[in-house]
């Protein structure tokens, strides 16, 4: 492959895939996202592969909403293919290229709650970024490297109790239908 972080083609990332001992065969398969979904990633700009050793690596938004000292929990996520997949995280969002941390944090808010930008109230004296190298659980095999920007919100209108929402069209990510969420 030329450039991993601009594949030619699908092809050439699995080749890539393959080189690095990566075992991409079984992606795609239940709550697993396939290497069509990897490649998108990459072409849009939300990830970028390295090697030697391989790593993926992602810039995400972490939004941080608590109200009487519970926070905003996703417990779980319903893939478009109806698998089901236990999350443990509050909204997170991977950002796109050139994206601020605030932005991401609104369009995160946006796509995964249905909340307009006027009913968020973020903190921005409450950032933080840090570096954490993970498994993904959504690409088994391939290392990750996650620059984590987190930020606090007051958001109107949610529910008091556990609720589910459906992933925003357009924007959203089209590999997730539903998200499951709880205030823990």
């Amino acid at each position: 492959m030329r450039d991993p972080r601009s594949p030619g083609s699908l092809d050439e990332l699995q080749d890539w895939l393959r080189s690095n001992g990566i075992p991409y065969e079984s992606w795609g398969v239940g709550a697993v996202k396939s290497v069509r979904n990897l490649w998108d990633e990459i072409t849009a700009g939300e990830a970028v592969l390295s090697g030697d050793p391989p790593l993926r690596r992602v810039s995400v938004v972490s939004v941080r909403v608590v109200v009487d000292g519970r926070q905003l929990t996703e417990v779980g996520q319903q893939m478009a293919t109806g698998a089901v997949r236990k999350r443990n995280s509050p909204p997170t969002e991977k950002m796109k290229p050139g994206e601020t941390a605030t932005a991401a944090a609104l369009r995160c808010l946006a796509e995964e709650l249905g909340v307009r930008a006027t009913d968020v109230v973020l903190d921005p004296r409450s950032l933080s970024v840090t570096v954490e190298k993970l498994a993904s659980p959504s690409y088994p095999g391939l290392p990750g490297e996650y620059r984590l920007h987190t930020v606090h919100a007051q958001v109107s209108g949610l529910p008091e109790t556990a609720f589910t929402t459906a992933e925003s069209p357009g924007d959203g990510d089209p590999v997730i239908s539903t998200h499951h969420w709880e205030w823990r």
